[in-house]
């Protein structure tokens, strides 16, 4: 698949300017039909394997569909791990493109987070449904003040199209509150820096065919050394927001 994509120099100039940027038509409108169709009859079925939705990943371990509803945060989210063999092609192929050019933005090398380090530093893919009513992210901040993490995200769904209020919401450079996802059509991608404030206000819609918030992206992260400790510690930790979470006590850093 052919995408388009800008000269890395001024896109992150624009990026460090005000925090995000968008690359407009990157992706071919017939790919996000496709994914539509892909994606939307999965989450409606919901067959939810694990609670979990952010942090503690284990290395190797199979892809999942989790759905996690805490004071911080209300979503489904599906991980897919590149050591496992894919369903699709030609999606995978598409995110290590964007990946890439992502690297060169950061200067970082090519392949940086395909081949995992020392560290076990890596990406996986993360499709996630935030449902009509409810689904929400509180805000927050990613990575380190003085090494970025640039997030980018390729929407699925639309607002004005799929729902009607809520979506990403993000703090540019000048203090300024942004709609990212008002500013989005089929096939535009967002990049925008992880440690500028971000979250997801509860989607919402006043029509009955609507479908709520849908968006996939590669989130880098170092992954645990898979083992039976730290599965259960996994576990214990869900178990503890839930608790904390009845009394408003989860907060995203």
């Amino acid at each position: 698949m052919k995408i388009n994509l800008p000269s890395h120099v001024e896109f992150m100039k624009e990026i460090e300017s005000k925090g995000f940027s968008i690359i407009k038509n990157c992706v071919p409108k017939d790919f996000i039909s496709s994914q539509r169709s892909r994606w939307i009859p999965r989450f409606i079925k919901k067959n939810v394997d694990k609670k979990f939705v952010r942090g503690n990943l284990i290395l190797g371990e199979k892809n999942f569909l989790s759905y996690s509803e805490i004071n911080a945060w209300c979503m489904y989210r599906n991980f897919e791990f590149l050591w496992n063999e894919t369903d699709d092609n030609e999606a995978l192929d598409l995110h290590i493109k964007i990946h890439k050019f992502r690297n060169k933005l950061q200067g970082f090398s090519q392949d940086y987070g395909l081949n995992y380090n020392d560290s076990n530093y890596g990406i996986y893919i993360s499709t996630s449904y935030y449902p009509l009513q409810k689904g929400k992210l509180l805000a927050h901040a990613d990575g380190h003040k003085d090494v970025p993490i640039l997030h980018y995200m390729l929407p699925f769904t639309f607002k004005g199209q799929d729902y009607r209020q809520g979506g990403l919401f993000i703090k540019d450079n000048a203090g300024e509150t942004v709609d990212l996802d008002y500013l989005v059509e089929p096939g535009d991608v967002i990049f925008f820096d992880g440690r500028n404030e971000h979250w997801v206000e509860t989607i919402d819609s006043s029509q009955s065919n609507s479908l709520g918030r849908l968006a996939v992206f590669a989130i880098p992260t170092h992954f645990i050394a898979d083992s039976l400790y730290e599965g259960l510690k996994r576990s214990i930790i869900i178990n503890i927001r839930e608790i904390l979470s009845k009394f408003g006590l989860i907060k995203l850093g």
